[in-house]
């Protein structure tokens, strides 16, 4: 038989046994159902940080994988769990050029590489020269005839490539061409480096044709503070009495809802401060909410709504032209404008942006991550429930801006995109100022692009709007 005094002392020590184990234990389930502390600024770290904020804000969050490889490069990770949906979400570090998209804006031009109607001839086409550039301080300019890049002759086969060495070079060649009794003569060839480009100035310009004044407008992005800047363009249209307005976006790769909802406030009539302009749809955690013109065009805080209202032309209609890189914020204005006034649309078929993100960042005193993230978070709509335009918005007028060479300088009457939208304002064909023998359409049509700089650029680019909750 057991000492009863031997029982209890086994027992006492088995309960404390028990005791310790279950508290060494403990801890360790704890553990398991949060994440694990990793060290600053591993991969780990990092993307942790990124897949918490996905969850939250994210629009396909309740589609983000389970189990995803967390020690992968952040670059790697945010792409490995990116929806199969997601075309445009991005992240990068601030001032790194390592982590962004390489583009041609650093060199300050935009070109085309097209093949003429016989598939023979394969020539590059400068479109955008950029002011104060290293192409224009080259002495680039839009019309120019590019031959060849990095001294290879463009062909069919390799124009994508060399457009590839140019985006992964600080430094490379263009030769140019001219045409001359149909003949192909190579002129010049221009080095070019990579320089630092500041904003572009808007191009503005009264046109008056056939007893009306039209008001033309041209700017290469909706960068903050555009509705700001161009107060005075639409001050000068308003003195100057014009009835009509052409927007030329052809090139406009968007950016900011505040800066096209202030445009927008300029332009169209009946405009006042609880107009409804957007509505913003999110996963479940966000919902959906609509926004006035009013507080989409005043939430960066660049631009007063009185002062834009002091501008307004109070118009009934609008013509923009529009071609594959008219994207993100220049799709928000054509779509968001529609329910206001009449939009004319004159060009191409749209980039097909509806869909919006905000800057995501380590707000933590001290900052942990230095990436930031420009995730989907919305889906667009204008006020009235109008959106879904994710394969682009198809033109009203459909025009070719190639369609006639060599391209003339922006805001040029005779430019086909331009002269279209004046013959729809005039109800009559204007005449064209180009001297027939300078005109390239029968010797080399432009009829097959094989690579546009400016229209991969805008694949890029993405609408930008601040947090709504």
């Amino acid at each position: 038989m057991t000492n009863p005094i031997t029982y209890l002392k086994r027992t006492t020590y088995y309960s404390i046994y028990l005791v310790i184990l279950f508290l060494a234990i403990l801890p360790s389930c704890k553990k398991g159902n949060k994440n694990p502390e990793y060290p600053i600024g591993s991969n780990e770290n990092i993307n942790t940080w990124i897949l918490d904020s996905l969850k939250h804000y994210y629009y396909w969050n309740e589609q983000l994988p389970a189990d995803p490889n967390i020690s992968l490069s952040p670059k790697d990770f945010f792409n490995s769990i990116r929806n199969a949906s997601d075309r445009f979400s991005y992240i990068s570090i601030p001032n790194d050029p390592s982590t962004a998209t390489p583009s041609n804006k650093n060199f300050g031009f935009d070109y085309a590489t097209v093949s003429d109607q016989n598939r023979a001839k394969v020539i590059g086409i400068i479109k955008v020269v950029l002011k104060d550039s290293p192409a224009s301080r080259a002495g680039l300019k839009r019309g120019d005839y590019i031959s060849k890049i990095n001294g290879k002759t463009l062909t069919s086969s390799n124009a994508q490539t060399l457009q590839t060495e140019i985006l992964n070079s600080d430094r490379f060649s263009l030769g140019l061409a001219e045409l001359n009794n149909n003949t192909w003569t190579d002129t010049r060839t221009v080095d070019l480096s990579k320089g630092v480009i500041l904003d572009q100035r808007e191009i503005s310009k009264v046109i008056e044709s056939d007893g009306k004044k039209i008001g033309y407008l041209y700017f290469l992005d909706f960068n903050g503070g555009l509705a700001s800047s161009l107060t005075p363009v639409f001050s000068n249209f308003k003195a100057a009495g014009i009835s009509e307005l052409i927007l030329d976006l052809r090139y406009n790769a968007g950016g900011q809802v505040a800066e096209a909802a202030g445009v927008c406030a300029m332009i169209a009539k009946n405009v006042s401060f609880d107009k409804p302009f957007i509505t913003y749809r999110g996963n479940k955690n966000g919902g959906a909410k609509t926004e006035s013109i009013g507080t989409a065009a005043t939430f960066d805080g660049t631009i007063n709504f009185n002062t834009l209202l002091q501008q307004n032309l109070g118009l009934s209609r609008v013509y923009i032209l529009s071609t594959a890189a008219t994207a993100s914020a220049s799709e928000v204005m054509i779509n968001n404008l529609k329910p206001f006034i009449q939009v004319i649309l004159i060009g191409e078929k749209t980039r097909g942006k509806d869909e919006a993100s905000f800057r995501i960042f380590d707000a933590r005193i001290p900052k942990q991550v230095n990436w930031e993230m420009h995730p989907i978070v919305y889906k667009l709509f204008n006020a009235n429930g109008s959106g879904g335009y994710s394969v682009g918005i198809n033109p009203d007028i459909a025009i070719n801006e190639m369609s006639i060479l060599p391209l003339l300088q922006l805001g040029d009457p005779a430019d086909p995109m331009l002269k279209a939208a004046i013959a729809a304002i005039t109800g009559k064909t204007i005449k064209t100022s180009i001297a027939i023998n300078n005109v390239l359409s029968e010797r080399f049509r432009a009829d097959h692009i094989l690579m546009d700089s400016r229209a991969q650029s805008a694949q890029q680019s993405i609408v930008t709007t601040h947090r709504l909750r």
